[in-house]
């Protein structure tokens, strides 16, 4: 019986044995749970990329058109605009210019004349009203897309464009040479004056040239504002008072040139009717005088003929 006992006993001790064994392949189960702690720490990730997307979305792109309520400026009012304010910016200048050239006197009280002029048109008025002594006259402004006025920089662009080619034309004229003949100090001076002079020029060739292939004829400047040239109506119960009203009454030169224009207009019209018309009629009776021609023509062979014959 003792030898069976410890029989028993070795078989259920070796029986114990692999469960020990396995008790270590059961607790390498948990160390999955890492993995789920990854994938749970992932999900914050998914939802900062969520909430990212409301951010895109509130990024509008502001509408670069015209605004519905107004119309843009027609040809003729922006000729009469930029003849008023060439007159009225350059004229003393070129008064100015004539004074130190020919006169040989006057040229202080020209330069401070031309120094106001440009000061009224170039920064007082567009500050105070948004627009030029032009675009009084042509009873025009400028406007955003968003349908307030541009600021006030855009009528000091605009308007020194063809001013600023002026003054690259004298800066070439007298510094181009020196840039070649001269040195030192003086050269460079000479260079950097002629560069300044050939970028202003092709500022105005290519604002020219952007307005000409602009549907809405947009120039540089008013590109870089967002800027467009439109009718001026009132508002409702819109009434300019004291140097505004002053201003906004010079529009009636604007009216009486437009009218005159019209008028032009109209009579070469007319005239272009009437012209064919009377192409119309010409043209029938010129082939009425050949037909006539032919059968004189026609008659004349068969009493030829008819003469051969009685020979």
């Amino acid at each position: 019986m003792g030898l069976l006992d410890k029989a028993s006993d070795v078989g259920s001790n070796s029986a114990k044995k692999p469960a020990a064994i396995a008790i270590p392949v059961a607790k390498a189960i948990p160390k999955a749970k890492p993995v789920a702690k990854a994938v749970a720490k992932a999900k914050p990730v998914a939802k900062a990329a969520t909430a990212k997307e409301p951010k895109a979305k509130r990024v509008r792109v502001a509408s670069e058109g015209l605004p519905a309520d107004f119309e843009i400026a027609t040809p003729n009012a922006r000729r009469i605009a930029g003849l008023t304010n060439f007159v009225v910016n350059l004229g003393p200048i070129f008064g100015f210019l004539f004074s130190v050239a020919i006169l040989d006197a006057f040229t202080t009280i020209f330069a401070i004349v031309a120094l106001a002029a440009l000061t009224l048109n170039l920064v007082v008025v567009p500050i105070m009203s948004g627009r030029t002594l032009g675009n009084f006259v042509s009873r025009t402004k400028n406007i955003t897309s968003a349908g307030s006025k541009p600021n006030f920089l855009h009528a000091l662009f605009v308007n020194s464009t063809g001013i600023l080619a002026l003054m690259g034309i004298v800066f070439l004229m007298i510094f181009a040479g020196s840039m070649f003949s001269a040195t030192g100090s003086e050269q460079i001076w000479a260079s950097v004056w002629s560069v300044l002079g050939i970028t202003f020029i092709i500022l105005y060739f290519v604002n020219s040239s952007i307005k000409k292939g602009s549907e809405s004829n947009q120039g540089l400047y008013d590109s870089l504002f967002g800027a467009f040239l439109v009718k001026h109506v009132p508002a409702e119960g819109e009434v300019s008072t004291g140097f505004i009203g002053k201003l906004e009454s010079m529009a009636t030169y604007g009216d009486r040139f437009t009218q005159r224009q019209e008028e032009k207009s109209a009579k070469k019209a007319s005239k272009v009717v009437s012209d064919v018309k009377k192409a119309k009629k010409v043209v029938p009776d010129e082939k009425d005088d050949s037909s006539d021609k032919e059968s004189e023509s026609s008659e004349d062979k068969k009493v030829k003929k008819d003469k051969k014959q009685t020979k």
